[in-house]
C-alpha cells in the first residue's frame, strides 16, 4: 500500500477512535469528559531470579530481555490494551480535539515511573490509543520519583508503631500463620523445589515481620522469597513460555497459576495493604488523581488538566490506592485484590447532559491470564476483566456504575497523610 494511503488510513482510524457522537439519548445522558488511569506495567522479565536456582535447586527459565524489562510480548499486550481503552472511551462519549487525526497538544498526558518497563508501557498504551501519532511519555530523569517511590525514598516515614499494630492484627486473624498457609506452602514446595532435603529451606523459616531503616515493613519466613517466585511463575505463563518452563511443568492451566499465587497474595494482604503503610506510600499520587478529577487549579495543572491523564507505575502503587479507597475485587483465577501486569485503576468522570452534575465510575481492569498468554485481541465484545467500585450513593445506569463526584472526592481526600507542598513533582 502506498505510504500516503497508509497515513490516510491511520488518520481516519484515529479520528474514529475519539471523536465520538453518542448513539442515542439514553446512552448520552451521562457523557464521559475526563479519564485518569493508574496502570501497572505490562509483562516483564523477573527482577531478582538470579538466586532462585540456589534456593530451590532448580534451573529457572531464561528470558530474552534484561531483568525487569518489558518484553516484546508485554509491549504488544499493552498496545492492545490501549486500543481497547480507546474503543471503550469512545463508546462512553469521550471526545478530543484532533489535528490531522492526532490529539491536540495538552489533551493527553502520560507520566511514568522512571523504570524501562514503565516507560515502555506508557509508549505501548499510546501506540494503541493513538497509532502513528508519536506522542511522547514523560518521566523524571532521577532514579526515583516521589509519586511512585515515596516509601522507598523514605518520604514522611510512617508511624512504625501503628504499622506493626495493624499487621499484627491481621496476623492474629490467621494465627498461627504456619497453619493457615500450610497447604499453600506445601503446594508451592511441590511445584518449585528440587526433591532433596536442602532445597527451599526458606519455606521452613518462621513467619515474622521486620521494619527496614526507611520504615518499610518486610515479612520474613516463607513469603520472603516465595512471593517474588510466584510472580515469576505468573510472568512466565503470561509470556507464553512453554508449559514445561512454567513452575517446572507443574502448571497446566491458568487455575494452577492462581493457586500458586497464594503466598504472593499473603504479602499484600498482611503488609502492603496495611492502611498506615498505604497512606504513606500513596498519598502524593492520590492527591494528584483527585486534583485531576476535581479540575482543581494547582501548580501541576499543566499535567493534570488534560482530558486523558495516565500514570504508569507498579502493583505497589495500585495496592496503596486501593487500600486508601477501600476498593476490593476478586477476578477470575486471580487471588483477591491481585494486580496482574497491565492491571489498571480507571477513573472515568461523567457529566449529566441535562444538569451538568458530575459523577465518577472507578473500575479495576485487567486481562485474564489466558488473555495475556494468547495475546487475545481486546474489544467491547471481548473485554478485559472488570470490577467496579460501589459505595453509598452510587448507582447502576446501563453498563455504568456511577458515584457522585463531590462526595467521592470529599471522602478520598481524608486519606492522604503526605501533602505535595513540600515536594517537587513532575520533573
Amino acid at each position: 500500500m502506498p505510504r500516503s494511503l497508509i497515513k490516510n488510513a491511520l488518520i481516519a482510524w484515529s479520528v474514529g477512535l475519539l471523536s465520538y457522537v453518542p448513539f442515542s439519548d439514553a446512552s448520552s445522558r451521562f457523557v464521559l469528559d475526563k479519564v485518569v488511569v493508574v496502570a501497572r506495567h505490562g509483562v516483564r522479565s523477573p527482577t531478582d531470579d538470579h538466586h532462585y536456582a540456589a534456593l530451590t535447586g532448580q534451573r529457572w527459565p531464561t528470558w530474552n530481555v534484561p531483568p525487569g524489562h518489558l518484553t516484546g510480548h508485554g509491549y504488544t499486550g499493552m498496545v492492545q490494551q490501549g486500543k481497547f481503552f480507546a474503543e471503550q472511551w469512545q463508546h462512553l462519549g469521550l471526545a478530543l480535539p484532533l489535528r490531522q487525526g492526532c490529539p491536540a497538544p495538552q489533551s493527553v498526558n502520560v507520566w511514568t515511573a522512571p523504570d524501562q518497563r514503565t516507560q515502555a508501557t506508557g509508549s505501548a498504551l499510546l501506540d494503541g490509543l493513538f497509532p502513528g501519532c508519536g506522542i511522547p511519555v514523560a518521566h523524571t530523569q532521577a532514579p526515583t520519583d516521589p509519586l511512585f517511590d515515596a516509601s522507598k525514598m523514605g518520604i514522611a516515614p510512617p508511624d512504625t508503631t501503628i504499622i506493626l499494630q495493624q499487621i499484627h492484627a491481621k496476623m492474629a486473624a490467621y494465627t498461627p500463620l504456619s497453619a493457615h498457609y500450610r497447604a499453600a506452602v506445601a503446594l508451592f514446595r511441590q511445584a518449585v523445589c528440587a526433591p532433596h532435603t536442602t532445597s527451599c529451606a526458606f519455606l521452613n523459616e518462621p513467619w515474622d515481620i521486620n521494619i527496614a531503616d526507611n520504615g518499610q515493613p518486610k515479612l520474613a519466613g516463607p513469603v520472603a522469597y516465595a512471593a517474588s517466585m510466584a510472580e515469576s511463575i505468573r510472568l512466565a505463563y503470561s509470556e507464553n513460555l512453554p508449559l514445561s518452563e512454567v513452575a517446572f511443568g507443574h502448571v497446566r492451566q491458568a487455575k494452577d497459576v492462581g493457586q500458586l499465587m497464594a503466598l504472593h497474595a499473603a504479602k499484600y494482604d498482611l503488609v502492603s495493604d496495611t492502611p498506615e503503610y498505604a497512606r504513606q506510600g500513596g498519598s502524593l499520587l492520590m492527591t494528584q488523581i483527585l486534583d485531576a478529577l476535581a479540575g482543581k487549579p494547582t501548580r501541576y495543572a499543566s499535567h493534570l488538566a488534560s482530558p486523558i491523564v495516565i500514570f504508569v507505575g507498579h502493583d505497589t502503587n495500585i495496592a496503596q490506592l486501593q487500600t486508601m479507597l477501600g476498593f476490593n475485587w476478586q477476578l477470575a483465577e486471580y487471588p483477591r485484590n491481585d494486580i496482574p501486569p497491565g492491571g489498571s485503576l480507571v477513573f472515568l468522570r461523567f457529566h449529566e447532559a441535562n444538569t451538568g452534575k458530575q459523577f465518577i465510575q472507578l473500575s479495576f481492569m485487567t486481562r485474564s491470564l489466558d488473555q495475556w498468554r494468547a495475546l487475545t485481541p481486546l474489544s467491547l465484545d471481548m473485554p478485559m476483566l472488570e470490577a467496579d467500585y460501589f459505595d453509598k450513593g452510587c448507582f447502576r445506569y446501563h453498563e455504568k456504575t456511577l458515584c457522585p463526584l463531590p462526595s467521592f472526592i470529599r471522602q478520598a481526600r481524608q486519606q492522604p497523610k503526605v501533602q505535595d507542598s513540600g515536594y517537587v513533582l513532575f520533573q
